[in-house]
This record gives structure tokens, sequence and C-alpha cells, in this order.
């Protein structure tokens, strides 16, 4: 009977992170997905009081999915500096379920959004996210990956920020930040 029940928790916490939870008391070791925002700062408010590290990816990347590997290493860094890892793909619309396979396959811990609205049309999320990390000055896609940090009180500190496969510098950037806003 306990191994039922067990088994019946384990789906249920999947069934709902597949409906877009928003409890961001879920323990660390799992990826979240999280409901469509409004905006980044609608996005960003649900994690006040933490750093957040962004990552910009898709399943097509390369790079994005080699990266991905390094970042699995620094899970415990996260944990202990209660940082929050943040994925935000940009699959296309009708997509997003390879970025999640992706994440999946790498064991990738955190919360997950996706750039595109669930119904495909241009959205305010998306317009931010295009002006504050996708597109540079001249309106030129940047490319990803890209790395973003966002301070405790919710404010873009850097949207070039360190990749995983850094190591120590990432940790270094990210205790910087964890230092002046405590």
């Amino acid at each position: 009977m306990k191994k039922y029940l067990t088994s019946l928790f384990f789906f249920l916490l999947i069934l709902g992170k597949l409906h877009g939870q928003t409890d961001l008391s879920k323990p660390k070791d799992v990826l979240t997905i999280l409901k469509h925002p409004l905006s980044f700062n609608d996005l960003i408010k649900q994690f006040k009081g933490k750093v957040i590290y962004i990552d910009f990816m898709a399943s097509w990347c390369k790079p994005c999915i080699q990266e991905l590997k390094s970042s699995k290493g620094l899970d415990e860094f996260f944990t202990n500096e209660d940082i929050v890892k943040l994925y935000i793909s940009i699959d296309n619309f009708g997509e997003t379920d390879k970025a999640l396979e992706v994440l999946k396959t790498e064991n990738a811990t955190g919360y997950f959004v996706t750039y595109q609205a669930p119904d495909g049309k241009p959205n305010q999320f998306a317009t931010d996210l295009e002006n504050l990390f996708l597109f540079d000055s001249k309106k030129q896609f940047r490319g990803i990956p890209i790395y973003a940090i966002v301070d405790k009180q919710g404010t873009l500190i850097t949207n070039d920020a360190i990749r995983p496969s850094s190591g120590e510098k990432l940790k270094y950037q990210l205790k910087q930040v964890n230092v002046v806003n405590n």
C-alpha cells in the first residue's frame, strides 16, 4: 500500500507540473513549469528575495545543451546559495515539449517558462525578453545561450552573465550579487 501511495504521489506531482504550477515551495531537485507570465516583471516577482540565474535556451541549440551539462554540476552551489535557476526556452510555438525533453534528459532542476505565449500570439512577456535580452540595440538577434542575473530586489544586474561551463568564475559572479544583496 505504501508503494502504491508513493507512486500515486509522484504521478500527481508530475501531473501538476505539466499543468503549470506556480508553487515555489517545491523541492529544488525538480524542474517546475511556470504559468506563462504577463510580463518579465510578473515573472521576476515570483522570486522576490532570491537571486535568479536565467538561462535562455532552445532544444535545437547545441551550445545550450552542452552548457546544461555544466550547469548540472553546479546544482549543489545553487542550492547552498539559495539561487534560483530559471530556464527560458525560445523554441518555436508548439515545440515547448522539445525544450522540456532536453531539460529532462539533462536532469535540469529549477524553473521553466517558454518565451512563446500558450496561444502563440505576441505578448508583453515576449516583447520584454526581446528588448532586455534577445536583441541588441540594432535589433540584431544576439544568439543563444544567453545568461542573465537578477538580484533579490528584482533588478536586472546583467544580461550577459558568465556561462555555467566557467564554473568558479560563475560562482564568484553569483556570490558577489548575493553578498551585495544581503
